[in-house]
């Protein structure tokens, strides 16, 4: 079920009949493996979506950003030797994957076809929050985004790493994600669909979302 509604709400995304979209489903997607499901993941809703983008609607580059704390080791399993999907995580590595679900080293940056189409930015431990994740993005991720150029950009949107999530642990504010959503929104023409990871449990996420969808 969340699979079909993301991938309903990219056809309607790429084919010009909805501008962006943020698709609110569960479970979330991005541990689950091609064979079998991982930590509450079922299918992997944001990668069968991009996979559809490729072979269904005949887009050549599409971005897969993952800000939910924990790395998607599913969708980097998926895409690792593809370079018409380019997939980025931002998410806790303490200890050289002591975080669950202890995947996304830097030097994990695909294989084959596919090699340095898989960026890992892992953060040590818990703490940051804006200004790291600002400071990500306009000095390593965004001039990626930009050479990419992207046709369609697709966002893992977890929001375990808000200030007060007590297994995040971090501080990324409601305006954060905003800014974070707005930067993303100058690629790609704007066609950005935003698909719910793990949700913040911290009592502020209907303000997340309506920030985030700014």
């Amino acid at each position: 079920m969340s699979a079909g509604i993301v991938l309903s709400l990219v056809d309607k995304v790429v084919h010009g009949v909805a501008r962006n979209g943020f698709a609110i489903v569960r479970p979330p997607g991005h541990h689950a493996e091609p064979t079998h499901a991982m930590g509450f993941c079922m299918f992997n809703n944001v990668a069968v979506a991009a996979a559809a983008a490729v072979a269904k609607f005949g887009l050549k580059r599409v971005l897969i950003l993952d800000w939910d704390i924990h790395h998607g080791n599913g969708t980097e399993h998926m895409f690792e030797a593809d370079p018409t999907v380019l997939y980025c995580s931002l998410h806790r590595y303490d200890d050289q994957g002591a975080f669950y679900p202890g995947t996304g080293a830097p030097d994990s940056v695909g294989s084959g076809a596919g090699t340095g189409f898989n960026v890992n930015v892992g953060w040590p431990g818990g703490g940051v929050g804006d200004a790291e994740y600002l400071a990500a993005f306009d000095s390593l991720l965004m001039p990626i985004f930009r050479a990419y150029a992207p046709e369609l950009v697709l966002v893992s949107a977890g929001f375990d790493s808000a200030l007060g999530d007590p297994l995040g642990r971090c501080r990324l504010t409601p305006p954060g994600y905003a800014h974070l959503t707005h930067m993303l929104s100058s690629l790609a023409e704007g066609k950005i669909v935003l698909a719910l990871e793990n949700v913040c449990v911290c009592g502020v996420c209907s303000q997340i979302f309506a920030w985030a969808c700014k």
